[in-house]
């Protein structure tokens, strides 16, 4: 496993210039001396013990080991300046980076698409779900003719969304795959037919380098990929000709097989650790950092235990520097811990995953009732007194 530093600011710590005020919510002032971190340095070697800070312990695994620790940002400026020059410097680097990357937590995503685009994730963007297949786990059927389709990409965009989000193959658990030329037929006309009817950016779900460029071709402004572009091996190739943001999701195995018992080491480490290495491939082919989103793939390979794991740390991913996209619509994370067995009638418990996924992070929200999704944020908002703007 790559070393890296999975780092966490922690809320609610008062700081010693002001002793008597606390600071429980994002932003924080993540340069402030008392600003609490939680640690994890996944795959920590035996020989570096004696570099380890008094604040950290080791915690062994089967196959791997992790250093973790609670420190104030100024005991990690004074550990990295301690490990510089020691066989432990890459603890340096990887610390250092990572507090960095931090540092651009609330990124403004900027780009040419038939004219400038700007989406600025300093408050959480609602992207609206809008699936065009006959079989998808929650609305399957509903939208699959143009003339409705683009009445329900209408409907959302007015209720608040600001990215609307075109899909032509179901990815849910079992699902099996649809050829090119059909998946094709299903989203092309949609989003020509929404390009036109609608101001907000519209982006294309799919894994196909041929949908990816005939989605571009007719007018889609981001691209959003499952497989993290692994699953076509055209798609880097069509996508580094382009300016488009890419998401890149995590996935455990592949639709039909990724819930037959999803595992991992330490899965916020491992998700992690993946996406890193998607974001290096991508650069190293053509496409620009500034272009990627990074969605850890809740309900793609997890279990429920992974996905609320992964949902609690969602600032970890802010070490990547990039946008963070959280997707929990309706999935079976929510009929778990509901038991609503029917994927439609779980909007409620949705709306409220999406805020607390706010409030741990996310930038964007993928949901299926923007508008509900809207005023659970606006409650959030108001409860914790973040400046999101969604009270009137």
């Amino acid at each position: 496993m790559t070393l890296h530093a999975l780092l966490e600011p922690l809320a609610g710590y008062a700081p010693a210039s002001n002793p008597g005020t606390l600071f429980p919510d994002p932003p924080f002032d993540m340069a402030d001396a008392d600003c609490p971190w939680s640690v994890r340095l996944p795959g920590w070697p035996e020989a570096w013990n004696p570099y380890l800070h008094p604040g950290m312990v080791v915690q062994v695994g089967a196959d791997t080991s992790h250093a973790v620790g609670r420190l104030s940002r100024a005991e990690l400026d004074a550990w990295i300046r301690h490990l510089e020059g020691t066989e432990a410097q890459a603890v340096a680097v990887a610390l250092h980076d990572a507090l960095s990357a931090h540092a651009r937590c609330h990124p403004v995503l900027r780009w040419h698409c038939g004219g400038y685009r700007v989406l600025d994730c300093s408050r959480p963007l609602i992207m609206g779900v809008l699936n065009v297949t006959p079989d998808s786990f929650s609305d399957g059927g509903r939208h699959t003719d143009v003339e409705a389709a683009v009445a329900h990409g209408l409907a959302m965009a007015h209720a608040g969304a600001h990215i609307l989000d075109v899909g032509g193959e179901s990815t849910r658990p079992g699902a099996e795959p649809v050829s090119e030329r059909e998946e094709l037929r299903r989203v092309i006309p949609v989003i020509q037919a929404l390009v036109r009817a609608v101001s907000v950016p519209v982006s294309v779900d799919t894994t196909k380098a041929a949908v990816m460029a005939a989605a571009i071709e007719a007018g889609a402004a981001m691209i959003n990929d499952i497989t993290a572009l692994k699953g076509d091996p055209d798609a880097v190739k069509v996508l580094a000709n382009a300016t488009h943001p890419i998401v890149l999701m995590h996935m455990q195995g592949t639709p039909a097989t990724m819930q037959h018992g999803p595992d991992y080491r330490h899965v916020v480490a491992d998700v992690y650790d993946f996406l890193d290495q998607r974001i290096h491939f991508c650069q190293e082919n053509g496409i620009a950092f500034e272009r990627l989103i990074v969605d850890p793939g809740i309900g793609f390979g997890k279990s429920t235990v992974h996905n609320l794991e992964l949902i609690r740390h969602l600032r970890v991913f802010y070490g990547l520097g990039l946008p963070v996209l959280l997707g929990v619509s309706r999935k079976q994370v929510v009929g778990v811990l509901t038991g609503e067995v029917e994927p439609a009638a779980r909007d409620p418990g949705s709306q409220l995953l999406a805020a607390l996924g706010a409030l741990a992070g996310a930038h964007i929200l993928r949901v299926h009732d923007v508008a509900g999704t809207r005023q659970a944020l606006a409650v959030a908002q108001g409860w914790r007194g973040n400046k999101w703007d969604f009270i009137p």
